[in-house]
Protein backbone atom coordinates (compact mmCIF):
# COMPACT_ATOMS: atom_id res chain seq x y z
CA UNK A 1 0.00 0.00 0.00
CA UNK A 2 1.25 3.38 -0.84
CA UNK A 3 2.05 5.69 1.87
CA UNK A 4 -0.61 8.67 1.00
CA UNK A 5 -2.94 5.96 1.31
CA UNK A 6 -1.69 4.91 4.96
CA UNK A 7 -2.02 8.71 5.48
CA UNK A 8 -5.52 8.54 3.93
CA UNK A 9 -6.88 5.78 5.89
CA UNK A 10 -4.79 6.95 9.38
CA UNK A 11 -6.31 10.67 9.32
CA UNK A 12 -9.78 9.18 8.41
CA UNK A 13 -9.89 6.58 11.18
CA UNK A 14 -8.54 9.31 13.95
CA UNK A 15 -10.91 11.84 12.53
CA UNK A 16 -13.88 9.48 12.69
CA UNK A 17 -12.76 8.24 16.03
CA UNK A 18 -12.73 12.35 17.51
CA UNK A 19 -15.84 13.12 15.61
CA UNK A 20 -17.62 10.23 17.25
CA UNK A 21 -16.45 10.53 20.54
CA UNK A 22 -17.16 14.42 20.48
CA UNK A 23 -20.49 13.46 18.74
CA UNK A 24 -21.31 10.64 21.52
CA UNK A 25 -20.15 13.29 24.40
CA UNK A 26 -22.28 16.09 23.15
CA UNK A 27 -25.18 13.73 22.60
CA UNK A 28 -24.83 12.21 25.88
CA UNK A 29 -24.69 15.72 27.56
CA UNK A 30 -27.67 17.47 26.26
CA UNK A 31 -29.61 14.33 26.43
CA UNK A 32 -28.97 13.87 30.42
CA UNK A 33 -29.72 17.75 30.88
CA UNK A 34 -33.53 17.19 28.70
CA UNK A 35 -34.04 14.07 30.78
CA UNK A 36 -32.95 15.64 34.06
CA UNK A 37 -35.63 18.75 33.46
CA UNK A 38 -38.24 15.75 32.94
CA UNK A 39 -37.37 14.46 36.16
CA UNK A 40 -37.31 18.25 37.75
CA UNK A 41 -40.93 18.41 35.84
CA UNK A 42 -42.51 15.21 37.19
CA UNK A 43 -41.38 15.77 40.69
CA UNK A 44 -42.76 19.34 41.01
CA UNK A 45 -46.23 17.84 39.23
CA UNK A 46 -45.90 14.82 41.94
CA UNK A 47 -45.73 17.50 44.89
CA UNK A 48 -48.62 19.75 43.37
CA UNK A 49 -50.66 15.88 43.32
CA UNK A 50 -49.92 15.41 46.49
CA UNK A 51 -50.77 18.50 48.27
CA UNK A 52 -53.49 18.56 46.76
CA UNK A 53 -54.72 14.84 47.85
CA UNK A 54 -53.77 16.10 51.36
CA UNK A 55 -55.58 18.89 51.21
CA UNK A 56 -58.77 17.93 50.47
CA UNK A 57 -58.25 14.84 52.42
CA UNK A 58 -57.40 16.94 55.38
CA UNK A 59 -60.72 19.17 55.04
CA UNK A 60 -62.83 16.46 54.91
CA UNK A 61 -61.04 15.11 58.21
CA UNK A 62 -60.95 18.12 59.90
CA UNK A 63 -64.88 18.51 58.96
CA UNK A 64 -66.12 15.98 61.17
CA UNK A 65 -69.10 13.56 60.41
CA UNK A 66 -68.83 10.37 58.70
CA UNK A 67 -66.68 9.27 55.80
CA UNK A 68 -65.22 6.73 54.05
CA UNK A 69 -62.09 7.53 53.18
CA UNK A 70 -61.18 5.42 50.14
CA UNK A 71 -64.52 6.70 48.83
CA UNK A 72 -63.26 10.17 49.86
CA UNK A 73 -59.74 9.62 48.30
CA UNK A 74 -61.75 8.65 44.97
CA UNK A 75 -63.97 11.31 44.95
CA UNK A 76 -60.97 13.65 45.24
CA UNK A 77 -58.81 12.15 42.74
CA UNK A 78 -61.81 12.74 40.04
CA UNK A 79 -61.72 16.61 41.43
CA UNK A 80 -58.12 16.79 40.69
CA UNK A 81 -58.20 15.17 37.62
CA UNK A 82 -61.12 17.48 36.49
CA UNK A 83 -59.75 20.36 37.61
CA UNK A 84 -56.50 19.76 36.34
CA UNK A 85 -55.37 21.64 32.63
CA UNK A 86 -52.11 19.83 31.85
CA UNK A 87 -52.84 16.19 33.69
CA UNK A 88 -50.24 13.71 33.94
CA UNK A 89 -49.74 10.65 31.82
CA UNK A 90 -51.28 8.78 34.40
CA UNK A 91 -52.46 9.41 37.93
CA UNK A 92 -52.95 7.51 40.90
CA UNK A 93 -54.32 6.81 44.46
CA UNK A 94 -53.05 4.10 47.08
CA UNK A 95 -54.64 3.76 50.25
CA UNK A 96 -53.95 0.83 53.33
CA UNK A 97 -52.48 -0.87 50.08
CA UNK A 98 -55.33 -0.58 48.00
CA UNK A 99 -55.45 1.17 44.64
CA UNK A 100 -58.54 3.85 45.01
CA UNK A 101 -58.01 6.14 41.90
CA UNK A 102 -56.22 5.40 38.61
CA UNK A 103 -56.56 7.98 36.26
CA UNK A 104 -54.56 5.77 33.68
CA UNK A 105 -54.60 1.76 32.97
CA UNK A 106 -51.89 0.65 35.45
CA UNK A 107 -51.57 -2.53 33.92
CA UNK A 108 -47.91 -1.49 32.88
CA UNK A 109 -47.15 0.02 35.95
CA UNK A 110 -44.14 -1.20 37.23
CA UNK A 111 -45.20 -2.14 41.10
CA UNK A 112 -42.94 -3.47 42.45
CA UNK A 113 -40.47 -1.41 41.73
CA UNK A 114 -41.91 1.63 42.10
CA UNK A 115 -42.54 1.03 46.36
CA UNK A 116 -39.38 -0.54 46.92
CA UNK A 117 -37.46 1.15 49.53
CA UNK A 118 -39.44 3.50 50.04
CA UNK A 119 -40.06 5.65 53.65
CA UNK A 120 -42.49 8.01 54.99
CA UNK A 121 -42.51 11.21 54.27
CA UNK A 122 -40.11 9.92 51.35
CA UNK A 123 -40.42 10.44 47.35
CA UNK A 124 -38.53 7.84 44.98
CA UNK A 125 -38.72 7.83 40.56
CA UNK A 126 -38.32 5.48 38.18
CA UNK A 127 -38.24 5.24 34.65
CA UNK A 128 -39.59 2.55 32.77
CA UNK A 129 -39.14 1.70 29.20
CA UNK A 130 -42.37 0.42 27.87
CA UNK A 131 -44.05 -0.99 24.42
CA UNK A 132 -45.41 2.98 23.49
CA UNK A 133 -42.41 4.53 24.74
CA UNK A 134 -40.60 5.84 27.83
CA UNK A 135 -42.32 7.03 31.54
CA UNK A 136 -41.18 7.88 34.75
CA UNK A 137 -43.15 7.31 38.11
CA UNK A 138 -42.76 9.50 40.73
CA UNK A 139 -44.23 7.80 44.12
CA UNK A 140 -44.96 10.11 47.32
CA UNK A 141 -45.38 8.15 50.59
CA UNK A 142 -47.38 9.64 53.87
CA UNK A 143 -49.83 8.30 56.76
CA UNK A 144 -52.91 9.26 57.41
CA UNK A 145 -54.52 8.01 60.53
CA UNK A 146 -51.67 5.34 60.60
CA UNK A 147 -52.43 4.41 57.28
CA UNK A 148 -50.15 4.66 54.07
CA UNK A 149 -51.09 6.64 51.65
CA UNK A 150 -49.13 6.86 48.14
CA UNK A 151 -49.78 9.34 45.54
CA UNK A 152 -48.06 8.21 41.96
CA UNK A 153 -47.27 10.17 38.95
CA UNK A 154 -46.91 9.09 35.40
CA UNK A 155 -44.96 11.25 32.81
CA UNK A 156 -44.11 10.81 29.17
CA UNK A 157 -40.71 11.34 28.95
CA UNK A 158 -40.09 9.73 25.31
CA UNK A 159 -40.24 12.90 23.61
CA UNK A 160 -36.27 13.10 25.70
CA UNK A 161 -35.25 9.72 23.88
CA UNK A 162 -36.79 10.49 20.64
CA UNK A 163 -34.89 13.63 20.78
CA UNK A 164 -31.46 11.48 21.42
CA UNK A 165 -32.46 9.12 18.65
CA UNK A 166 -32.98 11.91 15.72
CA UNK A 167 -29.51 13.49 17.22
CA UNK A 168 -27.77 10.46 16.63
CA UNK A 169 -29.45 9.94 13.11
CA UNK A 170 -28.34 13.76 11.99
CA UNK A 171 -25.25 13.61 13.43
CA UNK A 172 -24.30 10.12 11.68
CA UNK A 173 -25.29 11.79 8.72
CA UNK A 174 -23.17 15.01 9.50
CA UNK A 175 -20.00 12.73 10.23
CA UNK A 176 -20.18 10.67 7.13
CA UNK A 177 -20.83 14.70 4.98
CA UNK A 178 -17.57 15.50 7.06
CA UNK A 179 -15.78 12.41 6.55
CA UNK A 180 -16.20 12.15 2.95
CA UNK A 181 -15.35 15.82 2.41
CA UNK A 182 -12.46 15.35 4.74
CA UNK A 183 -11.02 12.77 3.38
CA UNK A 184 -11.32 14.71 -0.45
CA UNK A 185 -9.05 17.16 1.37
CA UNK A 186 -6.80 15.20 3.17
CA UNK A 187 -6.52 12.80 -0.09
CA UNK A 188 -5.35 16.16 -1.80
CA UNK A 189 -2.77 17.21 0.94
CA UNK A 190 -1.54 13.76 1.13
CA UNK A 191 -1.08 13.75 -2.92
CA UNK A 192 0.70 17.20 -2.31
CA UNK A 193 2.85 16.11 0.63
CA UNK A 194 4.17 13.14 -0.59
CA UNK A 195 4.65 13.89 -4.00
CA UNK A 196 8.37 14.71 -3.33
CA UNK A 197 8.49 11.55 -1.98
CA UNK A 198 7.24 10.10 -5.25
CA UNK A 199 9.83 12.16 -6.79
CA UNK A 200 12.66 11.15 -4.79
CA UNK A 201 11.64 7.31 -5.35
CA UNK A 202 11.88 8.30 -9.50
CA UNK A 203 14.70 9.61 -9.07
CA UNK A 204 16.39 6.62 -7.00
CA UNK A 205 14.68 4.12 -9.55
CA UNK A 206 16.76 6.31 -12.00
CA UNK A 207 20.04 6.57 -10.41
CA UNK A 208 19.33 2.51 -10.05
CA UNK A 209 19.30 2.55 -13.62
CA UNK A 210 22.99 3.88 -14.11
CA UNK A 211 22.03 7.83 -14.25
CA UNK A 212 24.13 8.94 -10.99
CA UNK A 213 23.92 12.71 -11.91
CA UNK A 214 20.16 12.99 -11.75
CA UNK A 215 19.22 15.48 -8.84
CA UNK A 216 16.16 16.80 -6.91
CA UNK A 217 15.05 20.42 -6.19
CA UNK A 218 14.73 21.50 -2.83
CA UNK A 219 11.36 23.18 -2.42
CA UNK A 220 11.08 23.23 1.36
CA UNK A 221 12.90 23.59 4.50
CA UNK A 222 11.05 20.86 6.71
CA UNK A 223 11.66 17.13 7.09
CA UNK A 224 11.27 16.31 3.54
CA UNK A 225 13.17 19.17 1.82
CA UNK A 226 16.25 17.88 4.17
CA UNK A 227 15.20 14.75 3.11
CA UNK A 228 16.39 16.02 -0.40
CA UNK A 229 18.88 17.65 0.39
CA UNK A 230 20.97 14.63 2.11
CA UNK A 231 19.92 12.73 -0.76
CA UNK A 232 21.30 15.39 -3.26
CA UNK A 233 24.73 15.02 -1.04
CA UNK A 234 24.18 11.30 -1.10
CA UNK A 235 23.73 11.52 -4.93
CA UNK A 236 26.52 13.55 -5.65
CA UNK A 237 29.28 11.52 -3.16
CA UNK A 238 28.05 8.41 -5.35
CA UNK A 239 28.58 10.19 -8.42
CA UNK A 240 32.05 11.39 -7.31
CA UNK A 241 32.83 7.88 -6.09
CA UNK A 242 31.41 6.39 -9.32
CA UNK A 243 33.48 9.22 -11.09
CA UNK A 244 36.44 7.76 -9.12
CA UNK A 245 36.19 4.34 -9.73
CA UNK A 246 35.96 4.81 -13.62
CA UNK A 247 39.16 7.07 -13.36
CA UNK A 248 40.64 4.29 -11.65
CA UNK A 249 39.64 2.00 -14.02
CA UNK A 250 41.10 4.24 -17.00
CA UNK A 251 44.41 4.89 -15.22
CA UNK A 252 44.94 0.65 -14.63
CA UNK A 253 44.18 0.44 -17.99
CA UNK A 254 46.60 3.02 -19.02
CA UNK A 255 48.85 1.52 -16.36
CA UNK A 256 48.25 -2.06 -17.91
CA UNK A 257 48.95 -0.55 -22.02
CA UNK A 258 51.97 1.77 -20.59
CA UNK A 259 53.35 -1.18 -18.45
CA UNK A 260 52.83 -3.83 -21.94
CA UNK A 261 54.63 -1.42 -24.19
CA UNK A 262 57.25 -0.57 -21.88
CA UNK A 263 58.10 -4.35 -21.61
CA UNK A 264 57.34 -4.90 -25.01
CA UNK A 265 60.19 -2.36 -26.71
CA UNK A 266 63.02 -3.64 -24.06
CA UNK A 267 62.30 -6.98 -24.83
CA UNK A 268 61.81 -6.87 -28.48
CA UNK A 269 65.33 -5.72 -28.45
CA UNK A 270 66.57 -7.98 -26.57
CA UNK A 271 64.78 -11.05 -28.51
CA UNK A 272 66.09 -9.41 -31.20
CA UNK A 273 69.90 -9.17 -30.48
CA UNK A 274 69.82 -12.63 -29.09
CA UNK A 275 68.27 -14.14 -31.99
CA UNK A 276 70.72 -12.80 -34.12
CA UNK A 277 73.84 -13.87 -32.16
CA UNK A 278 71.83 -17.07 -32.14
CA UNK A 279 71.07 -17.86 -36.08
CA UNK A 280 74.04 -15.39 -37.82
CA UNK A 281 77.76 -15.56 -38.04
CA UNK A 282 79.30 -11.88 -36.71
CA UNK A 283 81.91 -10.53 -35.86
CA UNK A 284 83.03 -9.83 -32.55
CA UNK A 285 82.65 -6.48 -32.84
CA UNK A 286 79.03 -6.78 -33.81
CA UNK A 287 78.53 -9.38 -31.14
CA UNK A 288 79.73 -7.02 -28.76
CA UNK A 289 77.15 -4.46 -29.46
CA UNK A 290 74.76 -7.06 -29.21
CA UNK A 291 75.45 -7.76 -26.15
CA UNK A 292 75.79 -4.32 -24.94
CA UNK A 293 72.02 -3.64 -25.95
CA UNK A 294 70.98 -6.57 -24.32
CA UNK A 295 72.93 -5.39 -21.19
CA UNK A 296 71.33 -1.93 -21.41
CA UNK A 297 68.11 -3.12 -22.01
CA UNK A 298 68.01 -5.58 -19.24
CA UNK A 299 69.49 -3.14 -16.48
CA UNK A 300 66.41 -1.07 -18.14
CA UNK A 301 64.08 -3.57 -17.04
CA UNK A 302 65.91 -4.20 -13.92
CA UNK A 303 65.10 -0.52 -12.68
CA UNK A 304 61.51 -0.48 -13.83
CA UNK A 305 60.80 -3.57 -11.93
CA UNK A 306 62.87 -1.88 -8.90
CA UNK A 307 60.29 1.49 -9.32
CA UNK A 308 57.14 -1.00 -9.49
CA UNK A 309 58.50 -2.97 -6.10
CA UNK A 310 59.02 0.26 -4.52
CA UNK A 311 55.82 2.32 -5.48
CA UNK A 312 53.84 -1.22 -4.15
CA UNK A 313 56.28 -1.56 -0.67
CA UNK A 314 55.68 2.18 -0.07
CA UNK A 315 52.45 2.57 -0.21
CA UNK A 316 51.66 0.26 2.37
CA UNK A 317 54.61 0.44 4.47
CA UNK A 318 54.41 2.49 7.69
CA UNK A 319 56.82 5.03 7.33
CA UNK A 320 58.60 6.44 10.71
CA UNK A 321 58.47 10.45 10.66
CA UNK A 322 60.94 12.37 12.69
CA UNK A 323 62.03 16.16 13.01
CA UNK A 324 64.11 17.31 9.97
CA UNK A 325 65.79 20.46 9.39
CA UNK A 326 65.28 22.23 6.14
CA UNK A 327 68.75 23.49 5.33
CA UNK A 328 69.79 20.07 6.83
CA UNK A 329 67.70 18.26 3.53
CA UNK A 330 68.19 20.66 1.00
CA UNK A 331 71.90 20.76 1.63
CA UNK A 332 71.75 16.78 1.02
CA UNK A 333 70.17 16.88 -1.66
CA UNK A 334 72.06 19.50 -3.80
CA UNK A 335 75.29 17.33 -2.76
CA UNK A 336 74.00 14.18 -4.02
CA UNK A 337 72.48 15.38 -7.35
CA UNK A 338 75.24 17.89 -8.09
CA UNK A 339 77.14 15.49 -9.88
CA UNK A 340 74.70 14.24 -12.50
CA UNK A 341 73.67 18.02 -13.00
CA UNK A 342 77.20 18.55 -13.77
CA UNK A 343 76.81 16.28 -17.06
CA UNK A 344 74.85 18.29 -18.47
CA UNK A 345 75.89 21.64 -17.58
CA UNK A 346 73.23 22.68 -15.11
CA UNK A 347 73.31 25.15 -11.96
CA UNK A 348 70.87 24.26 -9.02
CA UNK A 349 70.48 27.14 -7.06
CA UNK A 350 68.96 26.69 -3.43
CA UNK A 351 67.51 28.98 -1.19
CA UNK A 352 65.51 27.46 2.02
CA UNK A 353 63.94 29.09 4.80
CA UNK A 354 65.31 27.00 8.24
CA UNK A 355 62.52 25.47 9.62
CA UNK A 356 61.51 21.94 10.71
CA UNK A 357 59.17 19.35 8.98
CA UNK A 358 58.30 15.77 10.27
CA UNK A 359 59.19 12.86 7.58
CA UNK A 360 61.28 10.49 6.60
CA UNK A 361 64.63 11.58 5.80
CA UNK A 362 65.85 9.24 3.12
CA UNK A 363 62.31 9.26 1.36
CA UNK A 364 62.03 12.84 1.05
CA UNK A 365 65.51 13.33 -0.50
CA UNK A 366 64.50 10.24 -3.07
CA UNK A 367 61.41 12.45 -3.84
CA UNK A 368 63.27 15.93 -4.58
CA UNK A 369 66.02 14.03 -6.39
CA UNK A 370 63.34 12.56 -8.55
CA UNK A 371 61.54 15.67 -9.22
CA UNK A 372 64.92 17.77 -9.63
CA UNK A 373 65.84 15.04 -12.53
CA UNK A 374 62.84 15.62 -13.82
CA UNK A 375 63.58 19.30 -13.87
CA UNK A 376 67.31 18.51 -15.34
CA UNK A 377 65.67 15.98 -18.49
CA UNK A 378 63.08 18.71 -19.45
CA UNK A 379 65.99 21.61 -19.26
CA UNK A 380 68.96 22.29 -22.10
CA UNK A 381 72.50 22.47 -21.23
CA UNK A 382 73.73 25.26 -19.02
CA UNK A 383 69.94 26.37 -17.38
CA UNK A 384 69.39 26.81 -14.52
CA UNK A 385 67.17 24.91 -11.91
CA UNK A 386 65.74 26.56 -8.60
CA UNK A 387 65.07 24.34 -5.04
CA UNK A 388 63.63 26.81 -2.44
CA UNK A 389 61.85 26.48 0.69
CA UNK A 390 59.79 29.16 2.36
CA UNK A 391 57.90 29.14 5.69
CA UNK A 392 54.84 30.34 5.55
CA UNK A 393 52.20 32.41 8.02
CA UNK A 394 50.65 29.34 8.58
CA UNK A 395 52.99 27.38 9.91
CA UNK A 396 52.99 25.15 6.73
CA UNK A 397 56.55 24.96 4.46
CA UNK A 398 56.50 24.61 0.75
CA UNK A 399 59.52 23.79 -1.15
CA UNK A 400 59.34 24.51 -4.94
CA UNK A 401 61.30 23.31 -7.75
CA UNK A 402 61.50 25.72 -10.93
CA UNK A 403 62.44 25.03 -13.90
CA UNK A 404 62.36 27.23 -17.63
CA UNK A 405 62.92 23.90 -19.58
CA UNK A 406 60.47 22.47 -22.28
CA UNK A 407 57.22 22.82 -20.06
CA UNK A 408 54.01 20.91 -20.57
CA UNK A 409 49.98 21.08 -21.61
CA UNK A 410 47.74 21.31 -18.53
CA UNK A 411 46.56 17.66 -19.46
CA UNK A 412 50.15 16.54 -19.24
CA UNK A 413 50.81 18.73 -15.54
CA UNK A 414 47.47 16.55 -14.25
CA UNK A 415 48.89 13.14 -15.53
CA UNK A 416 52.28 13.39 -14.76
CA UNK A 417 51.74 11.10 -11.23
CA UNK A 418 50.42 8.72 -13.47
CA UNK A 419 52.23 5.37 -14.00
CA UNK A 420 54.13 5.22 -17.10
CA UNK A 421 53.07 8.47 -18.32
CA UNK A 422 55.36 10.47 -19.81
CA UNK A 423 54.68 14.23 -21.15
CA UNK A 424 57.98 14.13 -23.55
CA UNK A 425 58.13 9.76 -24.42
CA UNK A 426 61.00 10.45 -26.79
CA UNK A 427 63.01 12.76 -24.41
CA UNK A 428 62.32 10.44 -21.39
CA UNK A 429 63.64 7.78 -23.18
CA UNK A 430 66.71 9.45 -24.18
CA UNK A 431 67.12 10.32 -20.48
CA UNK A 432 66.81 6.64 -19.49
CA UNK A 433 63.42 7.05 -17.74
CA UNK A 434 60.38 4.73 -17.83
CA UNK A 435 57.26 7.24 -16.53
CA UNK A 436 57.32 5.90 -12.97
CA UNK A 437 59.44 8.37 -11.15
CA UNK A 438 56.59 10.97 -10.29
CA UNK A 439 54.42 8.44 -9.59
CA UNK A 440 56.98 6.88 -6.50
CA UNK A 441 56.72 10.77 -5.64
CA UNK A 442 53.45 11.29 -5.28
CA UNK A 443 53.21 8.36 -2.82
CA UNK A 444 56.15 9.02 -0.65
CA UNK A 445 54.31 13.06 -0.25
CA UNK A 446 50.79 11.53 0.12
CA UNK A 447 52.36 9.13 2.79
CA UNK A 448 53.78 12.25 4.89
CA UNK A 449 50.60 14.46 4.13
CA UNK A 450 52.43 16.85 1.85
CA UNK A 451 50.57 18.24 -0.82
CA UNK A 452 51.98 18.04 -4.55
CA UNK A 453 50.85 20.91 -7.26
CA UNK A 454 52.31 21.26 -10.67
CA UNK A 455 52.38 24.55 -12.56
CA UNK A 456 53.46 24.59 -16.14
CA UNK A 457 53.43 26.69 -19.25
CA UNK A 458 54.36 25.16 -22.95
CA UNK A 459 57.87 25.84 -23.87
CA UNK A 460 58.37 28.37 -21.00
CA UNK A 461 58.87 25.78 -18.06
CA UNK A 462 57.66 24.18 -14.94
CA UNK A 463 57.28 24.31 -11.13
CA UNK A 464 56.33 21.71 -8.64
CA UNK A 465 55.22 22.92 -5.03
CA UNK A 466 55.49 20.25 -2.35
CA UNK A 467 53.61 21.97 0.78
CA UNK A 468 53.76 19.86 4.58
CA UNK A 469 51.85 20.58 7.16
CA UNK A 470 52.80 23.11 10.09
CA UNK A 471 55.57 21.50 12.16
CA UNK A 472 56.14 22.13 15.68
CA UNK A 473 59.54 24.24 15.35
CA UNK A 474 60.46 23.74 19.20
CA UNK A 475 60.91 20.16 18.15
CA UNK A 476 64.38 19.08 19.07
CA UNK A 477 66.15 17.41 15.88
CA UNK A 478 68.57 14.80 16.39
CA UNK A 479 71.42 14.51 13.91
Amino acid sequence: MKFRYKVLFVNIILLSAALGTAGYLMIRRNFELAKNTQIQNAVVENNILQASVEYELLQIINGGGNYDVKQELKRIGTIISNGMSALPAGFYIKYDSEYVYSFDDKENMPTDMIFKNISVGGKKYLISRQEDGYYIYVTSYSTINGRELCVVSRRDISEAYSLMDSQISFYRMLVLLIVSAGGAVMYGLSLYLTRPLEMLNRVTDGIIGGNYYVRMKVTSGDEVGLLTEKFNRMSDSIAAHIDELNDMVKRRERFVAYFTHEIKTPMTAIIGYADTMRSMDISEEERFMALNYIFSEGRRLERMSLKLFDLIYYKQKEIEMRPIRTSDICGEIAGIIKPVLDLKKITLVTDAEPAVIYGSRELLITAFINIIDNAKKASDEGAFIYFSGVLKESGAYEFKVTDSGVGMTKEDAARICEEFYMADKSRSRKEGGAGLGMSFVAVILERHGAALSVDSTLGEGTSVSVTFEPADCDTEVKD
